[in-house]
């Protein structure tokens, strides 16, 4: 399917929420801490004045959230991968804009792709997704919304920092009676030379460590947006988003033998359109029918001329494109009771171009139900079910509807206090093998179309309180306790030379505890902590390593934010706020030989708005002390960085 039959396809189908309800602040009210979108699950809000500090990447500020831990693979343009509660990062799914954005070869969402300087908020969902999520997920879900305009405007900004940072945007916003509506073009990139210290692959000798600089890892991206909405009368209203993605970049390879040539390029667009009309005029009776359409076409291909890398031939293109279709029908029964009915088609597609090409495609079918009961006022009562089929067809394999997941839920939250609630939830879900995991990545990562789906059961219980001692402050925190147990786990293991391939083997539990607390207090202090312990276990049976400690799960992570804000004479806004995380070590294989150390990164950062905030600058030092942290495969990543940007609004 080409770029531009999936557009248009996007515009003649029916449309999906790809833009979720826009979180307005009135004054300086401080936003929510938790989700509205689902009262009955454990949930985080980033608001965006977290996510416009420079020099941050959408990593980075899930690694503040409790429950998730992140994956790098490099910098910030390589590959990086979020999971929660010890739940895989193909488990977790990642919406952008309302888009799904995990690729059809490995499940997984790359964080490195997802643009925060259009972004109003990410709402982090860590024991199950929400009602209105597309798959149920076996490990929570996250969501990056975009933001809509408050007023008519035009702006550009631009940034530099450590290891030729560069940025430059521009974008608009109009403003109209009924509609509204915003464009933005942003053009970045790095050289990402940053020192390490290579030994050589011998960490018990240090007669031949040496500084180097990162070879061959500079990239050049560029991203655009469109977004609108029109309202239609009284609850109705149209909503389109379009985002396109295009990056260029060298791959490093292996620390001790890097690669010099290898160059890969990542390109995306998503689109999709909404529609919220009301289906009911009658008085205490509310109904709301919502109908979208969603599709997004990636591909990623890599050129390796010189051979140094281990993907089997000069050159691997992967295309990927999807499309669905959801409709959804809420209905009011009556004062404490309310009705969500959905279905949604879904069409895949992979070709993967090397010497031998494949091609795959996938039909999703699937059906949702949601109850909401509050037979009084201080208790809601949530039960989810829904059942997807989905039929596959590639390289021998060819089914009308070969596999059947279905997923549930039931969930509650009791308000003990004003302010105080309890929540529990306990749930099923499956995760179908991707595309890629059933044929086939390349000549050396193949497919195996024997595997079964991914299978998991998982409960939690926590209290949150949030209080308002003013109509400038906020003060909240959460205690959750959870336990999560999983089944048919994919793995990969060496099937030749060379060669490895998937397979079900894995069995995993996991149990693990979240604090979270933070205040904001009189317009002037921001304060948050987050601190998850876990307890990753591998259970599957005749496991033959003696250590059982899932790989890349660390037992505890801290993270913790302080920020202090003010009015100072002409300056509308001056802030000053400082961000610690630390990470325990964890082990990077099975047998637990491999161990990525502890690590502790501060960051520090000033911004300062002139001007009725027309004016805006920032700086920040990331890895303020220059500590030495690695990524998933243990090789380092930057040391002290600065970043600073600018924006100007008229």
């Amino acid at each position: 399917m080409s770029l531009t039959r999936a557009l248009a396809l996007v515009v003649a189908l029916a449309p999906r929420a790809a833009l979720a309800e826009e979180v307005v602040v009135h004054g300086k009210r401080p936003q929510p801490s938790a989700s509205r979108r689902d009262a009955t699950v454990a949930s985080t809000v980033i608001p965006k004045a977290r996510l416009e500090r420079p020099g941050t990447d959408s990593a980075a500020v899930l690694s503040e959230v409790a429950g998730v831990q992140v994956a790098r693979t490099g910098s910030s343009s390589d590959l990086s991968t979020a999971s929660l509660r010890g739940a895989t990062s193909a488990e977790t799914p990642v919406y952008l804009a309302g888009i799904r954005i995990n690729d059809d070869l490995t499940g997984t969402a790359d964080l490195s792709t997802v643009p925060l300087w259009m972004l109003d908020r990410v709402e982090v969902f860590r024991g199950a997704a929400p009602v209105d999520a597309d798959r149920a997920g076996i490990g929570g879900a996250v969501f990056f919304e975009p933001r809509l305009p408050r007023k008519t405007r035009v702006g550009a900004g631009a940034g530099v920092g450590s290891f030729g940072e560069r940025s430059a945007w521009l974008g608009g916003g109009v403003v109209a009676p009924g509609a509204r509506a915003a464009v933005a073009l942003r053009s970045f990139g790095a050289r990402n030379d940053y020192e390490y210290l290579d030994d050589g692959g011998t960490a018990a000798v240090s007669s031949d460590d040496r500084e180097v600089r990162r070879p061959n890892a500079d990239f050049s991206a560029y991203d655009a947006w469109a977004l609108g909405r029109t309202e239609l009368g009284p609850g109705a209203r149209v909503t389109t988003v379009l985002n396109a993605f295009d990056r260029e970049q060298g791959v490093t390879g292996l620390g001790v033998i890097p690669a010099q040539h290898a160059r890969a390029r990542v390109r995306r667009v998503l689109a999709g359109v909404s529609t919220r009309v009301p289906c009911s005029t009658q008085p205490g009776e509310p109904c709301v029918l919502s109908l979208s359409t969603t599709a997004i076409v990636a591909s990623h291909a890599v050129r390796d001329p010189a051979r140094e890398l281990a993907i089997g031939a000069p050159e691997v293109v992967s295309r990927g494109e999807r499309v669905s279709q959801d409709v959804a029908l809420t209905q009011q029964l009556s004062p404490a009771v309310v009705l969500r009915v959905g279905v949604g088609q879904e069409l895949e597609r992979l070709r993967i171009v090397e010497r031998r090409s494949l091609s795959a495609r996938r039909n999703v079918s699937r059906a949702a139900t949601t109850l909401s009961v509050a037979p009084v006022r201080s208790l809601r009562l949530t039960a989810t079910g829904a059942l997807a089929c989905h039929g596959t067809r590639g390289p021998d394999q060819s089914d009308s509807c070969g596999v059947l997941t279905p997923t549930g839920r039931a969930g509650a939250r009791v308000e003990l206090l004003r302010g105080l609630a309890l929540l529990g939830n306990v749930g099923h879900g499956e995760r179908v093998p991707t595309l890629g995991e059933l044929f086939g990545v390349s000549a050396v990562v193949l497919g195996n179309p024997a595997l079964s789906p991914e299978r998991g059961e998982f409960a939690d219980v926590g209290v949150r309180a949030e209080l308002r001692p003013g109509e400038t402050s906020l003060l909240f925190a959460d205690a959750f306790g959870f336990v999560r147990v999983a089944r048919e786990l994919i793995a990969y293991r060496r099937s030749g030379l060379g060669v490895v391939r998937p397979y079900n083997v894995g069995r995993a539990r996991f149990v693990g505890l979240e604090l979270t607390a933070g205040a904001d207090l009189f317009s002037h202090l921001r304060l948050s902590s987050a601190l998850t312990a876990l307890d990753p276990r591998d259970t599957t049976p005749g496991r033959s390593t003696p250590r059982d400690l899932v790989p890349y799960q660390s037992r505890l992570v801290v993270a913790s934010r302080a920020e202090l804000y003010t009015a100072l004479g002409f300056v509308d806004r001056l802030a000053l706020g400082a961000t610690s995380r630390y990470r325990s070590s964890r082990v990077a294989d099975p047998a637990g030989l491999i161990i990525i150390a502890e690590q502790h990164v501060l960051d520090a950062d000033v911004t300062a708005r002139f001007w009725q905030e027309r004016i805006g600058v920032a700086l920040a030092v990331n890895n303020a002390f220059d500590a030495r942290h690695f990524d998933a495969v243990g090789l380092p990543l930057p040391g002290r960085s600065l970043h600073a940007s600018g924006e100007l609004w008229w």
